[in-house]
């Protein structure tokens, strides 16, 4: 049976996944220093191709700004987690965790919705600032709909 320390530590680890929706759908990208801590890793080659590697947060949030802020052909999105297979060791943590997310485009793509299924396959660490994602593997399983709804907009 888990006690109560680490019944909290699933509970504020999950909240870091609602937070990350949160902070996307609101696209207030710059708050993601409550998701990630600034070396986190971002390995996208197996959803957007090889050698697609955030090496940082700062990187992260370029990528947000760029694929999903106002210049974008992405409008407002609607991002969801669930199915949570969290596993605590003191001050780390792996976690898998399915999404579920809504764009709807805008600009030469308005009208247009693209949907996308997937996982985030994540190591986390515990910071003085709670819990933070140090390395990510993003996985899209399925999606539906114009994938460049979640692109930068045509100069």
């Amino acid at each position: 049976m888990m006690d109560l320390k680490g019944l909290l530590d699933l509970r504020a680890i999950e909240q870091v996944y609602v937070r990350y929706c949160e902070i996307v759908d609101s696209k207030q990208f710059e708050a993601m220093d409550e998701v990630f801590v600034e070396d986190a890793v971002g390995d996208y080659t197996q959803s957007l191709g090889p050698g697609v590697i955030s090496p940082n947060r700062a990187s992260l949030i370029a990528s947000l700004h760029q694929n999903l802020g106002a210049n974008s052909n992405c409008g407002p999105t609607h991002h969801n987690v669930g199915n949570f297979r969290i596993s605590v060791d003191g001050d780390t943590a792996r976690a898998k965790v399915h999404y579920y997310a809504e764009h709807k485009g805008q600009r030469d793509f308005a009208g247009e919705q693209y949907s996308m299924w997937g996982q985030y396959d994540d190591e986390l660490v515990r910071t003085p600032a709670g819990w933070r994602v140090k390395h990510r593997v993003y996985t899209c399983t399925m999606s539906r709909g114009p994938v460049v709804t979640t692109a930068s907009a045509a100069a």
